[in-house]
């Protein structure tokens, strides 16, 4: 509902230019917290502008690729993102991988938690939950395309985390090459994170099916769970479930 609720809130702001915190918690029946917590996330993602207890649109959104990527496929990342986070266990702690994607599982998650990441917006996304959730940022060198923290530090925050879970994200999906990365420096994180966690998610965009980038970080061994949209085709579909791996399919609703 959270992400439902933003892009609303986006489509209002570009409607009226600006908007007050009171003003947007009357309209969607919602306290002034929860839209104080909305417009953050928002705010981290470099689509609105918070000030003085009101909100404003940006008539120029910034010429980053990480945000560019945002409004890309973005109602069946929602659907992903839904699903993936309908699969975390009341405490539980968990990994979310940098990414757009794993950056809508975030965006849905209502449990009690400890979530650890690399990303930035993610952090920044879940900062307000609460008591109800501990939210563990690693260190390390932060890289402007993906705002992703990598580097030896980013691999150093890892260590010693026994996770129930990761959420992992990946440039290219490819049966033969597995999962693959254009950056050697974010493949090492995300081999960090696999040391680190149980149970692997994949969640990814149909469409980074059958790309294949210079380095592959995890092939399918690795792997428990793929959460993808409805354009995956059947025949991929087939060839991961062969492999052992479980696929979930998310529908837009």
């Amino acid at each position: 509902m959270g992400s439902e609720r933003q892009e609303k809130i986006q489509s209002l702001l570009r409607e009226h230019g600006n908007l007050t915190v009171a003003e947007l918690a009357q309209r969607f029946d919602v306290s002034e917290m929860t839209i104080r917590r909305d417009l953050k996330a928002l705010a981290a993602l470099g689509l609105i502008q918070r000030e003085h207890g009101r909100a404003l649109f940006l008539q120029t959104a910034p010429d980053d690729r990480f945000f560019a990527r945002l409004g890309e496929a973005e109602q069946e990342k929602i659907a992903i993102g839904r699903l993936a986070a309908d699969l975390i266990a009341e405490g539980e702690t968990i990994i979310l991988d940098a990414g757009t994607t794993t950056l809508a599982v975030a965006q849905e998650i209502n449990k009690s938690c400890v979530v650890i990441t690399n990303s930035l917006p993610i952090a920044s996304t879940l900062a307000n939950h609460g008591d109800e959730m501990t939210v563990l940022i690693t260190g390390g060198e932060v890289r402007g395309t993906t705002q992703a923290l990598v580097g030896p530090m980013a691999r150093g925050g890892f260590t010693g985390f026994n996770a129930d879970k990761v959420f992992l994200a990946a440039t290219g999906i490819n049966i033969e090459r597995g999962l693959s990365t254009d950056n050697m420096l974010e493949s090492e994180v995300k081999q960090a994170m696999l040391d680190a966690a149980r149970q692997v998610i994949l969640v990814a965009h149909s469409k980074k099916f059958g790309q294949v980038y210079y380095h592959t970080f995890a092939h399918w061994n690795r792997v428990h769970t793929v959460i993808t949209d409805a354009g995956l085709p059947e025949n991929t579909r087939r060839e991961l479930e062969n492999l052992g791996v479980q696929v979930m399919i998310a529908e837009n609703r």
